[in-house]
């Protein structure tokens, strides 16, 4: 018998440790891949990479062999780079624009000297005024008058209007100027009459004007007496129920050139005294001497009782520029306050002259205009004349004006006022009525020109701001006022409708608990609907953008008279002509048509009937783009046209005129006396307009290149135009603008409050996180982060030609991208003017340009070549919409041809013998001439039309540097056969591979839409991948715009700027994006576009873009191949038991998504998710990818945004314990009807027709325009009281709260009310991101980045998750895990309000920016004293009892003789 071995017991302690040592690491590999196994169910980090690769290379190819990039790089291997010489290219575009805008000044010069000399012609007050009134044109009675049907109405006047393009297709009359006066000026006065009569000799001289250079916009003359004429003549579009608030003499081109800068003090009397309408008028007297002023000016308002105190409480003892955001705090502050004590003039006028003339503290310190000063006194009454303050402060020098403004009736008053005005080379004026005060404000102008006007051979001409061609911006509080009554009626329709429904009428509730849910009630109560999704409210709010803005084309459709000669589809017109006379039906002439059919039985009619609305729609869309100065015309930033202008003042030539006045003789009878005064009358104003679209030509886009831009600043460091300039709040739906051909059109009609004061260093963000350290960090925090002392900023005031490189953070796509780059600045002077050119260039690329040309004349020598269309020959292509290539410098037949038809046009032409190419578009100015030259009368002979038709321009470079790109990219295929017999065809392997897998019978797999190819010279070409079935594409059914149509500007295409910065990190690179708002829309419609950068290089250091291509995929297969492959497990034998449950992105335990570079979400297994930032699904992850250095945090600052602040008002409910608040607005209401009726009926001729006055529109108090509603709802104005179809179909028009009926269990009658807002300009910040490349290689390979959320949970359970690059793509893979419920934070990309304090916002509102003040100063003449015109009394009229009971009694009789 065998015994056991006890060999355990036999080995010693040191063999016994050394064997289970030996054990142990035999063992830890097991150990350890069990632990690693247990990581990698919870996130498959080795998975992760495979799919991150594979669908990397899968895209790679698939992308390449589609778009074609490596044929279409091979042939622009042909091309050369040159060196883009920045300082030089500036130079020649500021020459340009020199050259140009010495014509306008010529040109307003001529307009000037003939309106002096026509000033002095004779006439008598019996001869006939002869002129066309822009407000009395072209009006019809409709059809159904009894008396005149389809008569011209009486008092208008006929003239033929064609639209042009080159005014923004609006109604012109090359032949005549037209007349515009405002509404509170009577045009039937004698001095209105004369002005009228002897500026109608400026017809022949704007005539000749546009001759000379076509390419002048409106020509115009601003009278002082009030009245405008502008050419060509046009009709001013209005609307009955519109306030006409134009007046020329409040506009900038006026007053700045009628009056130097000035500082000013406002002395507002707020004394005891100045209550009720007092104090009304009075404050619209310094409402209306703000809207005068100009950013050269500065100014200071003081309330003055026994103290005298600031407006704003933030201007203590200084001056402030008369910016829109320091007006802005004036009216704000005018609103507020109390009236009380007596007024202590002493102290007020100390104050102001203090102020005005303190060495130390102001105007000897470098601040303020240096120029005018003047003192501005609003009172109800003086005790005396205080002789002894202005001996001491004024006198004899007289180096401040004093005006002065009686408010009220009292004539005792008047005595002592109209003293300080004479004794201070000032003015007085005897305000009464509200009505009356802009005209008697206005006053105050001429009186400051009189030391310009005497000096009569100095005419300076001043260049204004940029500023929007709209009829008042002041309307914008108005409009946003109409917006807060539009949304309170749709609340509370809502409300009546729940209401029926809560008492089961017409329909029962649904759930009776949703009645107490809040979140249901209020959705209900916005939106009508229970039950609506997320993506069904996007659609809702893209619906009522779109109704809206039908129901705006319906109106301005029927504004304007069609003719043969517009630019209105003419078969559209004559269609619907055609069905009007065959079914014996007509339409108003000054409609294009109203009637609606209800009931049809004819079939072929009913087709007719069909066709011709569509027409009609069409002609809406064509009147809704030429309204005026808005949507679509050329030239416009966000939907209005941006403009500035050159004016000179016009002076009376004569030292001296007569004047009757009213004597006392006697003691006792009053006579009419005249007698000869000395004067120095100011005419008005001449200018003419220049577009920013058209400086924006001489910088062409194409010279710069991708990400390269220009823009110009003026003296004060004001933007004039910027790519960064927002003049509007863009407020469209996503699904709107996705539908749009162009995203910029489609914006909330108002404007932002500082839109015309945006400084340079507000849209220049300069990277200065580091210099936040340095010595001018306090000065930074102030302004948040805006370097108003940088160099670059104070070179470009002082006009110097400079050259510096700069970091910038540029923000992208709504600022929701942001690129961080060096670029170079490159600046020069514009001759003659206050502006600086500037130009930007990218510090990596932009130094250099693709070179690369075909040569037409040599073309056409060589009988083998093709011809310059045959490049245009495969595929659909499209030209950059807003450049020139070719241009008729008239419009005579060329307006309606898109851009692509004027190309082919002149590329015809071009290859004909004796052809020119005219390529200089501005040449230099000859010897001025103020009068008709010889030359330019023989320009208007015989010859004039044939130059008119051949008077054109062409960019040669730009043409045949298209042609050039055009045979480079002719490489896609006019058929489907062409196609697959090139995929087939291919020599490249993998490519073959790619190429049989995915052909037409697989092609449902790819998904891929669209190949495409953009250029540097603005050609976008595309080719649609064939379909087997049209059917699959739903835009073919829904008649919906291409993608390429929608997107075709080229360099300026989001996708190409992006494509081109992404190559210095990835040569190889797709760039990915999707829309946003994709989880919104319709999943069959959602594309990705992918793009790639062709760049050309020399030496291995020169290098520049030359194109972009790239593919669109449908969105849903996109994703269905994600799902696939991240469901797929990588082939490990050893490790492949649940795999499916544990290790795929399939798993409900891991949550997998592909992000793009800047953080947003291209494809999940979560829908709802596309397109969003990452952030707002998984906030805690996304600070994860930042502190992992995955993603860097970019801090952007807004300084053009916009807030709203909540301005509720008191239930109506209160009314019932205010009944004096009741009556008090029943008279506001009487009172404002009373002075409506005066405008409407011209009763005011009946006292006194020389002296009448019309109602002007009370001013808001804030003058805070835009929005910032996220889901805004703005409407037509009219819609509010004439729009049936705005109400529910079962329920009346608008009723008082009060009268609904409430139920037991219905929500409060206060959720019925809106949140009403009023909007202000602030700051507001975001922090974007960017995707950090280099921080996720390892030895030069991207490698998983793996990271945990650890103690996430109150149970101690954490997120692990893996970042993956996925290669030759701008996106990361991240796989998260979602078993521990962690709480998750919400990260999201809107913009947040800067919060200051009170102290910050004043310290910011009164910091210096460094500016230079204008140049001509006038403010001081030696024989002005001789002048003794200084005003005098108002005429009180008919007694106020009898005029309200003429007013009553007319009132009375016009509203029977109505209803008759």
């Amino acid at each position: 018998m065998r015994h056991k071995v006890r060999w355990w017991d036999s080995l010693s302690m040191l063999q016994r440790w050394t064997a289970l040592v030996i054990v142990f690491l035999a063992c830890l590999p097991a150990i350890l891949a069990v632990y690693d196994h247990d990581d990698d169910l919870q996130v498959p980090h080795t998975e992760v990479e495979h799919w991150a690769n594979k669908i990397g290379t899968h895209l790679f190819y698939l992308s390449n062999l589609f778009a074609q990039y490596d044929e279409i790089r091979d042939n622009f291997r042909g091309a050369k780079v040159q060196r883009n010489d920045g300082l030089q290219l500036v130079k020649e575009m500021a020459e340009d624009v020199t050259n140009m805008m010495k014509y306008k000044i010529e040109a307003v010069k001529r307009i000037m000297n003939v309106a002096e000399e026509a000033s002095l012609d004779q006439f008598t007050d019996d001869d006939e005024v002869d002129y066309y009134s822009a407000k009395k044109l072209n009006e019809y009675y409709s059809e159904d008058d009894k008396k005149r049907p389809g008569q011209l109405k009486e008092g208008y006047r006929e003239l033929k209007l064609v639209p042009n393009s080159h005014f923004d297709g609006i109604p012109v009359n090359e032949n005549f100027s037209s007349v515009h006066v405002p509404t509170n000026v009577y045009d039937k006065a004698p001095d209105v009459l004369r002005a009228i009569r002897w500026s109608g000799r400026l017809d022949r001289t704007f005539k000749s004007n546009y001759e000379l250079d076509p390419t002048l916009s409106w020509q115009y003359f601003g009278s002082s007496s009030g009245f405008l004429r502008q050419y060509p003549a046009t009709k001013w579009v209005l609307d009955e129920r519109d306030p006409d608030l134009y007046d020329a003499r409040l506009r900038s081109w006026y007053i700045e050139a009628a009056n130097s800068a000035k500082d000013m003090v406002i002395l507002l009397d707020v004394s005891g005294s100045m209550t009720g309408l007092n104090r009304e008028i009075a404050k619209h007297v310094v409402l209306n001497i703000l809207e005068t002023l100009n950013e050269n000016d500065f100014v200071n308002v003081f309330n003055f009782t026994n103290d005298t105190k600031e407006l704003v409480p933030c201007f203590n003892n200084t001056l402030v520029q008369a910016n829109l955001e320091n007006i802005g705090e004036f009216k704000k502050a005018l609103s507020q306050g109390e009236t009380r004590d007596i007024a202590n003039f002493t102290l007020a006028l100390t104050t102001a002259f203090d102020l005005l003339h303190r060495k130390v503290q102001y105007n000897k310190s470098g601040q303020g205009s240096q120029c005018n000063q003047a003192i501005m006194l609003v009172t109800d009454g003086a005790p005396n004349q205080f002789e002894e303050i202005f001996a001491k402060y004024n006198w004899p020098h007289l180096q401040v004006r004093v005006f002065t403004y009686l408010i009220g009736r009292q004539e005792a008053a008047v005595r002592n006022l109209k003293w300080m005005a004479c004794a201070n080379k000032g003015y007085f004026v005897h305000v009464t009525t509200l009505a009356e005060v802009r005209e008697q404000v206005l006053k105050y102008i001429p009186v400051m020109a009189r030391p310009m006007v005497m000096y009569q051979t100095n005419h300076p001409h001043i260049w204004t701001g940029v500023y929007a061609d709209i009829a008042d911006p002041k309307q914008t509080d108005w409009l946003w006022e109409v917006r807060e009554r539009k949304r309170q009626m749709d609340r509370t329709n809502n409300y009546r409708k729940l209401q029926k429904i809560a008492e089961n009428r017409p329909i029962p509730l649904p759930d009776p608990s949703m009645i107490h849910d809040e979140a249901q009630v209020e959705k209900f109560l916005k939106y009508g609907n229970f039950t609506l999704t997320q993506t069904e409210i996007a659609r809702i709010e893209a619906e009522k953008e779109r109704k809206g803005r039908r129901q705006r084309m319906r109106r301005d459709a029927s504004s304007f008279t069609l003719g043969n000669g517009g630019d209105a589809p003419s078969d559209g017109d004559a269609l619907i002509e055609e069905t009007l006379n065959q079914t014996g039906l007509r339409r108003s002439k000054r409609d294009v048509c109203f009637m609606i059919p209800k009931r049809i039985h004819d079939y072929d009619l009913k087709k007719r009937f069909d066709r011709m609305f569509r027409e009609m729609d069409r002609l809406e869309e064509f009147y809704e783009h030429n309204r005026m100065g808005r949507r679509e015309a050329p030239g416009l930033r966000d939907g209005y046209r941006l403009m500035t202008s050159v004016s000179i003042p016009v002076f009376d030539r004569r030292k001296t005129m007569n004047i009757t006045e009213r004597v006392l003789v006697n003691e006792s009878i009053w006579i009419m006396r005249t007698r000869e005064v000395r004067s120095a009358n100011l005419l008005g104003v001449a200018g003419t307009d220049v577009p920013i679209r058209e400086i924006e030509k001489l910088v062409p886009p194409y010279k710069l290149g991708v990400n390269g831009y220009s823009f110009m600043v003026n003296r004060n460091g004001y933007i004039l135009y910027h790519p960064d300039l927002r003049p509007v709040h863009e407020e469209a739906n996503a699904e709107v603008l996705r539908k749009s051909r162009d995203k910029r059109k489609w914006f909330q009609d108002i404007l932002k409050p500082n839109y015309n004061s945006v400084d340079f260093a507000e849209v220049e963000l300069f990277d200065k996180d580091e210099d936040l350290r340095s010595n001018d960090s306090e000065l930074l925090a102030l302004t948040m982060g805006r370097d108003y002392n940088n160099k670059l900023r104070r070179d470009l005031i002082e006009q110097r030609a400079v050259e510096t490189l700069q970091d910038v953070k540029v923000h992208l796509d709504g600022m929701k991208r942001v690129v961080t780059r060096g670029q170079w600045y490159y600046t020069q002077k514009v001759d003659d003017t206050p502006f600086s050119l500037g130009i930007a260039l990218p510090e990596k690329y932009g130094r250099y340009k693709v070179f690369g040309q075909i040569e037409l004349s040599r073309a056409i020598q060589d009988p083998r070549s093709n011809r310059a269309m045959d490049h245009f020959s495969s595929g659909n292509w499209t030209l950059h919409p807003e450049w020139v290539y070719c241009e008729y410098k008239y419009d005579d037949g060329h307006h309606n041809l898109t851009p692509e038809q004027l190309m082919t046009d002149f590329l015809s032409r071009a290859q004909k013998p004796h052809w020119k190419w005219r390529s200089t578009r501005t040449r230099p100015l000859p010897e001025p001439s103020l009068s008709h030259t010889t030359s330019a009368k023989s320009r208007m002979s015989g010859g004039l039309e044939n130059e008119r038709r051949e008077n054109y321009y062409c960019d040669k470079d730009l043409i045949q540097s298209l042609l050039f790109d055009a045979r480079a990219t002719n490489v896609y295929f006019a058929n489907k056969k062409m196609f697959e017999d090139s995929i087939n065809g291919d020599r490249n392997p993998m490519e073959m591979y790619m190429a049989l897998l995915f052909s037409s019978t697989k092609r449902h797999i790819t998904g891929i839409t669209t190949s495409f190819v953009a250029t540097r010279s603005g050609l976008t070409r595309w080719f649609d991948i064939p379909k087997h079935n049209s059917s699959e594409d739903p835009k073919i059914q829904e008649g919906l715009p291409h993608f390429m149509q929608v997107h075709n500007r080229a360099i300026d295409e989001v996708w190409y700027k992006r494509a081109v910065d992404y190559y210095e990190q990835d040569p190889l690179a797709y760039v990915y994006s999707v829309p946003f708002d994709a989880a919104t829309q319709d999943p069959a419609e959602v594309l990705v576009v992918a793009t790639r950068a062709i760049f050309i290089e020399e030496n291995n250091s020169k290098k520049a873009p030359a194109a972009v291509v790239g593919v669109t995929i449908k969105h849903s297969q996109f994703v269905e191949y994600f799902i696939n492959e991240t469901s797929k497990c990588p082939s490990y034998p050893s490790r492949d038991n649940g795999c499916k449950d544990g290790k795929t992105c399939s798993s409900p335990h891991l949550d997998c998504y592909l992000l793009d570079d800047n953080g947003f979400i291209i494809a999940s297994d979560k829908k709802d998710s596309t397109g969003k930032f990452f952030g707002t699904i998984e906030g805690t992850i996304m600070e994860s990818l930042v502190q992992s250095e995955v993603y860097k945090r970019v801090r952007i600052l807004d300084y053009q945004a916009v807030c709203l602040d909540s301005d509720m008002e008191p239930s109506s409910s209160s009314i019932l314990y205010t009944p004096v608040q009741m009556i008090k607005w029943s008279f506001n209401w009487i009172v404002g009807n009373i002075f409506w009726l005066m405008v409407k009926t011209h009763l005011y001729t009946l006292w006194d027709p020389n002296e009448a006055w019309a109602y002007t529109h009370v001013e808001r108090d804030a003058q805070y325009p835009v929005v910032n509603d996220p889901s805004p709802d703005y409407p037509d104005h009219k819609d509010i009281y004439s729009d049936p179809s705005s109400f529910p179909d079962d329920s009346e028009p608008y009723e008082d709260y009060d009268n609904v009926e409430k139920s037991v269990a219905f929500p409060s009658l206060e959720l019925a009310y809106i949140n009403k807002t009023k909007p202000r300009p602030c700051d507001k910040e975001v922090n974007l991101y960017i995707l950090q490349n280099n921080k996720l290689k390892q030895d030069g390979v991207y490698k998983p980045v793996k990271g945990k959320l650890s103690n996430c949970h109150a149970n101690g359970c954490g997120r692990p998750f893996s970042v993956q690059k996925v290669k030759s793509t701008n996106l990361i893979l991240v796989a998260v895990n979602n078993q521990c419920k962690c709480e998750s934070r919400n990260v999201d990309i809107e913009p947040a309000e800067v919060d200051y304090n009170e102290t910050m916002h004043c310290n910011r509102l009164l910091l210096s920016h460094f500016r230079r003040r204008p140049q001509n100063c006038y403010n001081y003449h030696p024989e002005e004293t001789e002048i003794k015109l200084c005003g005098g009394a108002g005429s009180l009229g008919l007694p106020s009892l009898t005029m309200l009971i003429s007013l009553v009694l007319a009132h009375m009789c016009y509203t029977l003789k109505l209803h008759s």
